[in-house]
């Protein structure tokens, strides 16, 4: 009986947690590894408590509970980490600069917006819509100064190219789909529509995370 149980709660765990369950296997295995990149301990981590929070929030709404305060506190530290992560990306030390103080901000802004503006019960569409945009802005820079500053290196081959990839894809349809779902959003089954888009979106921004922790199993610093 608890077999059938398990393997029923099994069968109904969505399957965008499964790829942030197998980016984090990957990304584990190649942390391992000797030199891995010096960004992946904490992107590690940070994988965890995307996991972590994942299965939380889907247990809350398995159980009918509002969910709203979990996500709008772990936005906050998801941009803020991104923006440092991108950041990290960047050669010139100006753009990473600014970047920084960007970074640091940001949690103070969307705290404002989410306990006095919005509300903590309340989806914070103006922080996740401002946190997405500094991340379009950010991983388009990366890819500017990937361009002026080439390397030696295969492009495909970095580890780097592929979060940025992926976090570039992500945010830029999430913020004009989040423009739209205010205004559909009484429109039936509108909620299921887009809570397939987003898991859709989800799968292959982890994807693309997998790609890159495969890329960091082969990763090696090449003298400057």
């Amino acid at each position: 009986m608890y077999l059938t149980d398990l393997l029923n709660f099994l069968s109904e765990i969505p399957v965008y947690i499964i790829f942030i369950f197998l980016c984090l296997v990957l990304s584990l295995v190649s942390l391992a590894k000797k030199n891995p990149p010096r960004y992946l301990p904490l992107f590690t981590c940070y994988l965890f408590l995307t996991l972590i929070i994942e299965c939380i929030g889907w247990s809350y709404k398995r159980a009918a509970m509002n969910n709203l305060t979990l996500y709008n506190l772990y936005g906050v530290v998801h941009f803020t980490y991104v923006i440092y992560l991108l950041s990290s990306f960047l050669q010139e030390g100006r753009a990473r600069h600014i970047f920084t103080w960007i970074m640091l901000f940001y949690p103070i802004a969307a705290l404002l917006n989410i306990y006095i503006i919005q509300g903590p019960r309340h989806f914070g569409t103006y922080s996740y819509i401002v946190g997405a945009v500094i991340v379009v802005i950010c991983s388009i820079y990366y890819f500017y100064q990937r361009i002026k500053f080439p390397g030696r290196e295969s492009l495909l081959l970095d580890p780097s190219f592929w979060i940025a990839t992926g976090l570039l894809f992500f945010n830029a349809i999430t913020v004009p789909y989040l423009g739209i779902v205010n205004f559909v959003a009484n429109i039936p089954h509108a909620d299921k529509t887009f809570s397939t888009i987003n898991a859709v979106l989800t799968i292959i921004l982890y994807s693309l995370f997998c790609i890159s922790s495969v890329c960091s199993l082969n990763f090696r610093k090449l003298p400057s």
